[in-house]
């Protein structure tokens, strides 16, 4: 576990969160981690998200894991974004390291054979990229940032993109035309390209 250090005001936000806030949060999160185990081939039956290498379902499990890990302090939670989408980053995380942690302990219930070792290749290659996902898209938004420091209409382009990420969305949030979000996009990407 890394460590944080969370500032009062990350403190008083968690602090305010609603039971309803958080109970909506929490069943955007369930349909994400159970739509991303689907998606991506896993079992429940068998493997790293079944309910024995879990020790129960794999959605509550996690779903729990994510809530606890966030109201504990162990990440940070920008003000810009939605309760159930810093959820979703930390699921994503988790979800990474529960594959890496499940080949790493020997845990398949079966010797693996050529399929079942190209299958444990595909589930590690899945869980590098949800770690990659978690990690990157704050990083992302924070080089961004840094290189539009001066530009007050691209830093209120960033905060709403990292609210919505649609056209429409950020065009609503900004009050502007999606024909306008798309030039600031323009301009955004090339000043990153300078970068």
């Amino acid at each position: 576990m890394k460590e944080v250090v969370l500032t009062k005001e990350e403190w008083r936000r968690l602090a305010a969160v609603t039971p309803e806030e958080r109970e909506r949060a929490m069943k955007k999160l369930q349909r994400w981690i159970h739509w991303q185990i689907i998606h991506c081939g896993f079992s429940r039956e068998c493997g790293p998200f079944s309910r024995g290498a879990m020790g129960g379902d794999a959605v509550d499990v996690i779903g729990e894991e994510c809530i606890e890990a966030l109201f504990c302090g162990e990440w940070h939670w920008k003000p810009t974004r939605e309760l159930s989408s810093m959820l979703i980053q930390i699921a994503k995380s988790k979800m990474g390291h529960i594959v890496e942690d499940f080949y790493e302990r020997g845990q398949p219930e079966v010797t693996l054979t050529g399929d079942q070792g190209f299958r444990q290749q595909v589930e590690m290659d899945i869980a590098a990229q949800w770690k990659f996902e978690a990690n990157m898209r704050d990083m992302g938004y924070d080089i961004a940032r840094s290189v539009a420091a001066n530009e007050p209409e691209l830093l209120a382009y960033l905060d709403a993109m990292y609210k919505d990420d649609t056209y429409y969305g950020i065009a609503s949030l900004m009050g502007i035309d999606v024909k306008k979000v798309m030039r600031l996009e323009k301009r955004l990407l090339s000043l990153l390209e300078k970068y």
